[in-house]
């Protein structure tokens, strides 16, 4: 008991109230306390179902003994069960969708199998006619479901009710996913009528993509939403990564806050696909790691969080390139406040030679120290400027403030106050002045150690043509 908080208790208590015992019987049976409330709740209703009404601490103690050792002839002579109940329709009775065709149920003599085997049978009976489930098949879920046996009747009916009639899930799929039947049938109709949507997106319809949905809590499902709520995780977000509910409150909540200190992930933070690299966090900072230890920086979010097979053929890969241009042109266009479209700044990005080969997390880094001094549209105006090392950017910016001759092209000493210029044109000035060494050739955005490495791979490439 030592274990058990006041809120466990006190279901404890409840549920042994329901199952007929007084306070008296509860205190002089400590050892009832050891069970788990689900398993108490679970018990008292099979043995209800069962025509076991008497329920005593005893027989909850000795449940398994009861159901799977004594055969109904016993137990009728014994007198847990009343000699005039038929135990057959008793049980089939909780399951409301037999085909009035139906007969006879189980064959052979019933008084000599035990309430257990009984009850598995009827299972069995009834999922093969509203599921189509073979023997094989029903044999194997219970292996690996083994709890399925011990579910009461009524809970199974309900679930299978709700998941055909109200989630409208196709047989097929609960016949590949029999861990539905463990579900809470309560739970999951609160989940339907109240938890309602994930991203906009009718909770039915997550349900029939993602089954293992069904069987999380609603009050963790409304905690896990108000998380992504209070870090501004779009609806959008969430459509693309339904997945993201598997977790626990409390690790979606760690992650979110460790993404917002990791440049990698902060890049992504407003990315319809964000969720993705939160739930497959772990794979996505070894993926980090790895590639940074092999000189790879230019990650997309593909890369991150997607297939192992695709991350393979990136990693192999030469060079060092984003592949799509799609993460980088959502990267600017989100940073410039979703004021341009990304067509537009598509068509300004792609004339630079090695648009895609320049790392997310630099490309933000560039504009943050940009936006300080410059407006949307002055870098919009200038946008593969962004592909620069700002500490190449910002010394030229400084050469230009401090008016230094030998930095600055003659065209400007003779003709140009750079005082008068607008913050577009100084921009376009210093992209110049970055390009004008490389002969205007785009390797103004390497420092010498890439520049060198990218001319290596180059020339190896060339060879290997």
């Amino acid at each position: 008991m030592k274990n058990l908080d006041e809120v466990q208790i006190k279901e404890i208590v409840d549920i042994l109230y329901q199952s007929g015992l007084d306070r008296n019987m509860i205190l002089k049976n400590p050892s009832l306390f050891s069970l788990s409330p689900i398993t108490l709740k679970f018990r008292q209703m099979v043995l209800q179902e069962c025509g076991i009404r008497n329920i005593t601490p005893d027989i909850l103690h000795t449940y398994l003994t009861v159901l799977k050792q004594k055969k109904i002839g016993e137990l009728k002579a014994s007198g847990l069960i009343s000699t005039n109940i038929n135990i057959e329709n008793s049980l089939a009775s909780y399951m409301t969708q037999w085909p009035t065709s139906i007969t006879t149920l189980v064959y052979g003599d019933i008084e000599n199998l035990t309430l257990h085997s009984l009850r598995l049978k009827i299972i069995q009976r009834y999922l093969e006619l509203m599921l189509d489930l073979t023997c094989e098949e029903f044999e194997r879920g219970l292996h690996t479901y083994p709890t399925i046996k011990h579910r009461p009747l009524q809970t199974i009916n309900k679930i299978l009710n709700l998941l055909q009639r109200e989630v409208l899930m196709p047989n097929h799929k609960i016949k590949s996913n029999l861990y539905l039947f463990q579900a809470d049938p309560d739970n999951l109709n609160d989940l339907i009528y109240k938890f309602c949507s994930i991203g906009g997106i009718d909770i039915k319809e997550v349900f029939r993509l993602y089954p293992k949905l069904v069987m999380k809590k609603y009050s963790t499902m409304l905690e896990i939403k108000n998380v992504l709520e209070e870090f501004g995780i779009s609806n959008e977000a969430q459509k693309r990564c339904f997945q993201i509910y598997t977790l626990s409150p409390s690790t979606i909540r760690e992650r979110l806050e460790n993404a917002k200190t990791i440049p990698e992930f902060k890049t992504f933070y407003n990315h319809p696909r964000f969720l993705k690299i939160i739930h497959y966090n772990t794979k996505a900072l070894k993926r980090i790691m790895k590639l940074y230890d092999n000189n790879k920086k230019c990650l997309s979010l593909n890369i991150l969080s997607g297939s192992g097979a695709h991350y393979e053929v990136y990693e192999k890969s030469t060079g060092d390139r984003l592949g799509k241009s799609k993460d980088l042109i959502f990267c600017i266009t989100q940073s410039l406040g979703h004021s341009y479209s990304a067509s537009s700044v598509r068509n300004i990005m792609k004339r630079h030679p090695f648009w895609i080969n320049i790392p997310l997390v630099q490309i933000s880094y560039v504009y943050d120290k940009l936006s300080t001094q410059f407006s949307a549209s002055d870098i919009f105006e200038n946008c593969p400027i962004l592909l620069y090392p700002w500490n190449k950017i910002k010394s030229t910016m400084e050469q230009l403030d401090k008016g230094h001759s030998k930095n600055v092209p003659a065209l400007c000493n003779e003709n140009i106050n750079t005082k008068c210029l607008t913050k577009s044109q100084k921009l376009s000035l210093i992209l110049y002045l970055l390009e004008r060494n490389h002969y205007f050739t785009g390797n103004g955005v390497w420092t010498d150690e890439k520049q060198r490495n990218n001319m290596e791979i180059c020339n190896a490439n060339q060879a290997i043509n």
